[in-house]
């Protein structure tokens, strides 16, 4: 083996019986017999193979069942004269134990020295893990826990900031970045584009910031739903589950009032050397993906042909409607176009479409936004209004229609004699779909019954 290759597997057995196999026989073949110093964490350096064995043995973790495997990356070795060298690389231990894994990620840059035409570390200083409860988990001797706790307060920064530089980079294309510390209920970071997002100072209280600031941000319609999602006292029992995250997606305006899909995330965490309960909190333009997202849903959910809800969407509708509906009065209305098949049958089915979209088109025009519409199959349509009675439909909606549909057009231009039968129900707070259904087919059927080209009430 060359040089480097030879000092790259040292490098290895000693990581391996130190952290791994835990053989303090393996971590001693790779050891100089004069140490420079290693660093072993609270004790400092030490500069002594029996130092290194007494601290060995003492670090161990007590009753330790997890099953330990390390990964190497970056390594680089650069040899003096043949005589000395340095490496330094990344390693990441993977524990697993009962079906959990965890990981840490160490930083070590050691010094060799050949001895008897073998090389031998004679110094090494390890960085230490981020301080997180998980990476002190992951690390197999009691060595790092001393270390984060002795340096309380440099290494506790130091290693927060080192979370923040991370995520940071990994969340480069975001357009805000905050630090929370929910323990003490304050910022502690904030990185924005003020276009976007609102600058805050640290120290200013979290709750009271949002409040504050939201309605110059976010879209009057989506504030509730923020403000619920991401109250402090949800955050906070977030905490108390031990969840990871929080989240919720809402629309933002921007500088020239044009709105757009964002996502606020926050990540929580605990820092492991304070105790504290922290967000690592940032802001996303998720436009592109939520209007795909949207798209999709709505080729799933809509009709092709008119653009009404497909049965089950309308139905779920509905039902989400009726949930919503504490007190006061709905109706729901059924149509079916008289003779449909005959039309078809006659004119051939493109020409019974054009008259499907025709319908649907005065539907809409007719009920605007105060009605959910859907298409319940073939030339059958539903209509659901809350805050209106049965007879007050009959009286305006259903009279509407009849006369519109008299005066549908043909792709040539001429007339064609269109009429439908309608049944309508009353849907008061409480009722189900089924049943609305049922009462409202019912009445549909009577109307047929009586010649079509008429509307019934359900009574």
């Amino acid at each position: 083996m060359t040089d480097e290759e030879q000092i790259v597997q040292v490098f290895r057995d000693f990581e391996d019986g130190g952290l791994v196999s835990k053989d303090i026989g393996k971590v001693l073949r790779c050891v100089a017999g004069s140490v420079i110093g290693i660093g072993i964490g609270e004790q400092g350096f030490v500069n002594s193979r029996d130092q290194i064995r007494e601290i060995f043995e003492k670090g161990l973790r007590e009753a330790d069942t997890a099953v330990y495997s390390l990964d190497y990356d970056n390594m680089e070795v650069l040899v003096h004269q043949g005589r000395f060298a340095n490496a330094c690389g990344a390693i990441s231990i993977r524990r697993e134990e009962n079906g959990s894994v965890m990981t840490s990620r160490l930083l070590q840059t050691l010094v060799f020295i050949k001895e008897d035409g073998e090389w031998k570390i004679c110094g090494l200083h390890a960085s230490a893990p981020i301080a997180t409860e998980e990476n002190m988990e992951a690390y197999p001797l009691k060595i790092a826990e001393k270390l984060l706790c002795s340096l309380r307060e440099e290494i506790g920064e130091k290693a927060f900031l080192a979370e923040e530089q991370f995520q940071k980079a990994v969340l480069a294309d975001t357009i805000a970045f905050y630090i929370i510390n929910f323990t003490k209920n304050c910022f502690e970071k904030c990185q924005v584009n003020e276009e976007l997002c609102a600058y805050v100072e640290p120290g200013t209280p979290f709750e009271k910031f949002v409040q504050d600031n939201i309605y110059n941000y976010v879209i009057d319609k989506d504030c509730p739903a923020f403000l619920n999602r991401l109250s402090l006292e949800n955050i906070r029992e977030a905490i108390r589950k031990n969840e990871k995250e929080i989240s919720c997606e809402y629309r933002l305006q921007r500088p020239d009032g044009k709105a757009f899909w964002a996502v606020t995330v926050i990540r929580l965490i605990t820092d492991g050397v304070t105790g504290d309960s922290k967000g690592i909190m940032y802001v996303k333009d998720i436009d592109k993906q939520k209007r795909r997202e949207m798209e999709m849903r709505s080729r799933a959910e809509r009709d092709d042909m008119t653009s009404f809800y497909k049965k089950a969407a309308f139905v779920a509708c509905v039902e989400k409607l009726q949930e919503g509906q504490e007190k006061g009065q709905g109706a729901f209305f059924m149509l079916d176009i008289d003779n449909f098949k005959a039309i078809n049958d006659t004119w051939g089915h493109p020409f019974g479409d054009h008259i499907l979209v025709a319908v649907a088109d005065i539907i809409k025009d007719v009920f605007g936004e105060n009605g959910v519409c859907g298409r319940l199959g073939g030339d059958e349509f539903g209509v659901f209004v809350t805050g209106r009675s049965a007879k007050e439909l009959e009286k305006k909606e259903a009279a509407e229609l009849m006369e519109r549909l008299g005066q549908i057009r043909t792709p040539e231009q001429t007339s064609f004699p269109v009429s439908c039968s309608i049944g309508i129900a009353d849907a008061p707070c409480g009722c189900s779909f089924e049943l609305l259904y049922r009462q409202a087919d019912q009445a549909l059927y009577r109307s047929k019954q009586k010649g079509k080209r008429r509307c019934t009430v359900f009574t």
